[in-house]
């Protein structure tokens, strides 16, 4: 037997635009929320906060890894 898919609403607060997204979870998650005391929209909202600023972390990682790469062209572009 499948279990039925459960849908929260999640809306993230990340500049510049506010955007809503739903995302689907299973039975668990409910569950989960529950043993953690929040609902299942506030830690779906966790989750999502939590996977953006690690993908923010990667890009800000890969940018100053080409910064360094590409210093002396980007010194000249900037004269």
């Amino acid at each position: 037997m499948r279990p039925k898919s459960v849908a929260v609403t999640v809306a993230v607060s990340y500049s510049p635009h506010m955007r809503e997204t739903t995302v689907p979870v299973g039975d668990g998650f409910a569950d989960l929320a529950d043993a953690r005391g929040v609902s299942p929209d506030e830690l779906a909202a966790e989750a999502c906060g939590r996977l953006l600023a690690a993908e923010a972390e990667l890009v800000r990682r890969e940018a100053r890894r080409l910064a360094r790469v590409h210093d002396s062209l980007l010194r000249r572009l900037g004269e």
